[in-house]
């Protein structure tokens, strides 16, 4: 059997390559014709742009390419006889599609893994470039609630907050005040420098003890408040990337906040789970090629799977979009949908066992 996987995984990744290269290819040109006069006047930031618009339009591309290189792949096999050649030689359907849906699966498993790193944000780098000039992701002014805390930022950058004020609320009655002209996390708590805290009495009687300041050089606070959850609330677009870890992480940090999880589990269904619509597609498509061109207008039918398959990918990412503005529960708008491809798939290739 080593020579039919060869073979036939020989012509999948050939035309796999080829899709997935030129509709790269196109889709950086295109954009960055269409962005080129937005893009600051520097050769560092305009590669930079171009690597990071390649690496984000992987996620649109990929499952694409995996699934018309199998109806490209095909059609060529079914032109020349070769695709009812296989079958006369002893393999059955089942057989024939093995190595095709391993490879997607590599592939997407490949494309996991990448959003483990850094790759996930590769889209929120790109954006950053062409808004700001920059790669860093900065944010803007926040106001959260942390515990028994409310905290304000005026600006963060990094793991570093400007001009921090924490108000510490007891039954609706503030306590204490901290304000920091800078704080940096060490790894466990926050360092606020150049600090002013004020303390308030319980009991506010006229002529007794007052409002009590101090004024602090370096003071520690904000203890196991992870930056990731700045992250995700501060930044400056309205639908952040996220990595699978940190997706995860914050999720933790939101759900013991009490804030809602809908856009992380958005971002970590379409990270984990979407990709893999693209080999049970495959499967669905793939019982439905005819054994030989002789009865069959070949173009007129490559012209129909290429529409069918654009348009339950179409439906996908409408349903994606739809989760992330939270009209739709993502398990309703990413996770069922993928879960019925796979069911159907699954049960087509354990039909013709």
């Amino acid at each position: 059997m080593s020579i039919f996987f060869r073979y036939i995984s020989s012509l999948y990744l050939k035309s796999f390559f080829i899709l997935f290269f030129s509709l790269t290819f196109f889709f950086v040109a295109i954009d960055f014709l269409l962005n080129f006069n937005r893009l600051p006047k520097s050769a560092n930031l305009e590669l930079l742009y171009i690597f990071f618009l390649t690496c984000s339009a992987a996620s649109y591309i990929l499952p694409l390419a995996i699934v018309l290189a199998l109806v490209l792949c095909i059609f060529n096999m079914i032109r020349s006889n070769e695709f009812v050649s296989l079958y006369a030689l002893g393999l059955s359907k089942n057989q024939v599609i093995f190595y095709p849906f391993l490879w997607a699966m590599f592939f997407c498993c490949v494309y996991v893994g990448l959003n483990f790193s850094a790759f996930a944000y590769a889209d929120e780098y790109k954006s950053n470039i062409l808004k700001r000039g920059v790669v860093d992701r900065e944010g803007g002014e926040v106001l959260i609630k942390y515990n028994d805390k409310f905290i304000y930022i005026q600006k963060t950058s990094s793991q570093t907050l400007y001009n921090v004020k924490i108000f510490d609320v007891k039954n609706l009655d503030i306590q204490s005040t901290i304000h920091a002209k800078t704080a940096k996390f060490d790894g466990d708590s926050w360092n606020l420098n150049d600090a002013k805290a004020t303390n308030v009495p319980q009991n506010l009687i006229v002529s007794k003890e007052g409002l009590s300041i101090e004024e602090f050089k370096n003071i520690k606070g904000l203890e196991d408040f992870s930056p990731k959850i700045l992250e995700r609330i501060s930044l400056v677009e309205s639908n952040p990337s996220y990595s699978i870890l940190d997706a995860l992480e914050s999720m933790a940090i939101f759900a013991k906040q009490n804030i809602s999880t809908n856009t992380l589990r958005t971002s970590l269904y379409s990270l984990v789970l979407t990709p893999f619509f693209a080999p049970f597609l495959m499967l669905i498509v793939y019982y439905y090629f005819p054994l030989t061109a002789r009865f069959f207008n070949l173009a007129l039918l490559a012209f129909v799977f290429f529409v069918c398959i654009l348009l339950v990918w179409g439906l996908l990412f409408l349903l994606t979009r739809l989760s992330e503005n939270e009209i739709l529960l993502p398990e309703l708008g990413i996770m069922l949908p993928v879960f019925i491809l796979i069911s159907i798939g699954s049960f087509y290739y354990f039909k013709h066992k």
